[in-house]
């Protein structure tokens, strides 16, 4: 499903792109203004996806942190217990990983869709050309 999401997100970010950029020479400026808003709108969405990936494992990291320097060791034994299970659940990345890790979801993810639709364009451009 979610590689469904990000390949259609790939291609409509390269198409919106090769719109304003390749055609906006044939474009009126109320149908550019309409690609303009669809391509960042698109944009803002897929960004704001990945960036809530990537605040969910920093927060993780700041329970990792708070677990730490909390004092634990003054705890009762079930509270220790506790705060093991939970020292477990956020010492590994927290990341989104789909397909055994081929995709995680991160800013970095963002960038690399959007390197994609960039080069798409300046493939199609030079062949236009």
């Amino acid at each position: 499903m979610i590689v469904v999401y990000m390949f259609a997100n790939s291609v409509f970010i390269s198409l919106c792109l090769y719109q304003l950029v390749a055609s906006s020479v044939q474009l009126s400026l109320l149908r550019y203004m309409k690609f303009f808003a669809f391509s960042f709108g698109i944009m803002l969405e897929f960004f704001l996806f990945c960036n809530s990936c990537e605040l969910a494992d920093e927060c993780s990291g700041m329970v990792l942190n708070a677990i730490k320097y909390s004092s634990w060791e003054n705890c009762t034994n079930e509270s220790r217990r506790t705060l093991c299970t939970m020292l477990r659940r956020v010492q590994k990345s927290n990341h989104p990983r789909f397909h055994q890790g081929a995709i995680v979801l991160s800013r970095f993810t963002f960038f690399k869709v959007v390197k994609v639709a960039y080069s798409f364009v300046s493939f199609i451009q030079t062949f236009k050309n």
